[in-house]
């Protein structure tokens, strides 16, 4: 009984650590989240689904495909940049593409809510904490 009373509480102790670490590293904001975007986010849609067809390797959320887009943590001038200077093999630059057309899909990619589960709700995650504390056990 002892032992399962101690499993218990360093089991909770993990996962309240594990609460606190993301909430904690959640509402820390990044470059890209303090920065308001100055342009339109339904003509970027528009732009990213028809004019540039960033979707072919983003997907439609730009959560998928060979890239994860959102969140996005970049700057809008850091995006800009980076998407007309791109050093990736794997994608263009796209030198020829207006700043302000950039500004759109930076302001579009910004407007998707993150689709990634909360800690406590992936199963796996409790199999990795319950491997974790098996050592603790005796």
């Amino acid at each position: 009984m002892k032992q399962e009373t101690t499993h218990l509480r360093k089991r909770t102790a993990l996962w309240i650590a594990i609460a606190l670490i993301t909430q904690a590293t959640a509402s820390l904001p990044t470059q890209a989240q303090s920065d308001a975007p100055r342009g339109d986010p339904a003509r970027g849609r528009m732009l990213f689904m028809t004019a540039y067809r960033c979707y072919a390797c983003h997907g439609f959320d730009a959560q998928t495909g060979q890239r994860r887009l959102v969140p996005l943590n970049y700057s809008e001038q850091g995006f800009i940049t980076f998407v007309q200077n791109s050093p990736l093999p794997q994608m263009p630059a796209f030198s020829d593409v207006a700043d302000h057309d950039l500004a759109d899909i930076y302001a579009f990619i910004r407007s998707i809510p993150v689709d990634a589960p909360a800690v406590d709700q992936i199963p796996l995650l409790e199999g990795i904490i319950d491997s974790a504390l098996e050592p603790f056990e005796d």
